[in-house]
C-alpha cells in the first residue's frame, strides 16, 4: 500500500499569460528535465539542473520577479525543480516550506495539490490523502485535485470513495473537450487506464471521453497538452 508510485510528470500552466518570462522559462526547464530524467540522459540532466539553479537564483534575487508573495514563489519554484530533478523528497520540503507562507487561496491549493502528488509519488500515500482533503477544501471544483485524491484513494484500498470522484466526474460536461485539466489526465495518465478495470465510473469516464473522440470532426488535442499535476505560479 505504501509504496512508490515511480512515475514522471510535466507541468503546464492553466493561466500561462499571467507568467513571467523567467517563469515560463523554468517552466520548459523543468518539463525538459522530466523528459531527461525518465530516459535517463544524465548529460542532459546535469545540464539543465546548471540551467535551472541559475535560473532559480536569479528568480531568488528579483524577489520571485516582483511577485506579491515571494516567500511563497521561490521555495514553490525550487520544490518544482527538484521534482522535476527525481528528487522527491527534497521537492516535499520546499513545497512545505511555500505552504507554510501561503497567502491566498489559490497559493494553498497549488501547494496543497502538489503535495498530494508528490507524497503519493513517494509512498506516503496517508499523507497524500490528508493533503488531498486539505486541498479540496481549498479548492472543491479544481480537476486536478480530485484526480489526484482519487488515485491516492486508489492506492490506499479505498476503491468506493475513489470511483465516487470519477462519478462526479462524468456530470463535468464542459471538461470533456480536448485540452482540458480532465482529457489532458485521461489521455497521458497511464495508472488511469489500470484503475479502469476496478472503477466502473472511470471506466465510464473514459467510454464518454474515447466515444466523443471517435465521432467525425471532433477537434483533435493540442499536442502539447499534459496533465496538469505540478502548477506554477500562474
Amino acid at each position: 500500500m505504501n509504496g512508490a508510485v515511480r512515475h514522471t510528470t510535466l507541468i503546464t500552466s492553466p493561466n500561462p499569460a499571467k507568467m513571467t518570462p523567467l517563469e515560463a522559462a523554468m517552466m520548459d526547464a523543468c518539463n525538459i528535465l522530466h523528459e531527461a530524467v525518465a530516459k535517463g540522459d544524465s548529460d542532459r540532466i546535469a545540464q539543465v539542473r546548471v540551467q535551472l539553479a541559475e535560473m532559480l537564483d536569479r528568480y531568488e534575487s528579483t524577489g520571485a520577479d516582483d511577485h506579491p508573495q515571494p516567500k511563497w514563489a521561490v521555495p514553490h519554484q525550487r520544490a518544482l525543480a527538484m521534482s522535476a530533478a527525481g528528487d522527491l523528497h527534497q521537492s516535499i520540503v520546499y513545497e512545505e516550506i511555500a505552504l507554510e507562507n501561503a497567502q491566498t487561496p489559490r497559493q494553498l491549493e497549488i501547494s496543497l495539490g502538489n503535495l498530494a502528488e508528490r507524497s503519493m509519488r513517494v509512498g506516503r500515500v496517508e499523507e497524500s490523502i490528508e493533503y488531498f482533503f486539505r486541498a479540496r477544501d481549498a479548492a472543491p471544483t479544481s480537476v486536478p485535485i480530485l484526480l489526484t485524491g482519487a488515485q491516492a484513494l486508489f492506492i490506499a484500498g479505498f476503491k468506493k470513495e475513489s470511483d465516487g470522484i470519477f462519478r462526479a466526474l462524468l456530470g463535468m460536461e464542459n471538461q470533456y473537450q480536448p485540452g482540458t485539466e480532465l482529457t489532458a489526465y485521461l489521455d497521458f495518465e497511464t495508472r488511469l487506464h489500470a484503475m479502469r478495470r476496478d472503477l466502473p465510473s472511470l471506466d465510464l469516464v473514459m467510454r464518454k471521453w474515447e466515444s466523443l473522440r471517435q465521432n467525425p470532426g471532433f477537434p483533435s488535442s493540442p499536442a502539447s497538452t499534459s496533465p496538469s499535476k505540478e502548477v506554477p505560479c500562474a
